[in-house]
């Protein structure tokens, strides 16, 4: 029992999953850089900017609330007559 001679095999080469991967630091964009980081690291860094934004809008309404832009006075009241229409 004689078995086939057997072709060389060509070491199978493997194919990074993401190419950026490879890449030195100084190469990366930000993007790049942000997708190499572990998932719970990335989870953490999401979590961070979306806190930091929520905590601006309230700020901001907080503030606009406090310092009323000097075009809109409380003291002002909308009229409630309807204009007259002039004649020409």
């Amino acid at each position: 029992m004689s078995q086939p001679p057997k072709a060389p095999q060509q070491p199978e080469q493997k194919i990074p999953e993401f190419r950026f991967r490879t890449k030195p630091v100084q190469e990366r964009s930000i993007w790049e850089s942000y997708a190499v980081l572990p998932a719970r690291t990335r989870l953490y860094v999401s979590l961070g900017i979306t806190a930091f934004a929520a905590i601006g809008l309230y700020v901001s309404d907080q503030l606009e609330k406090s310092y009323p832009s000097p075009k809109e006075s409380v003291d002002a009241k909308p009229s409630t007559q309807p204009p007259t229409p002039t004649s020409s």
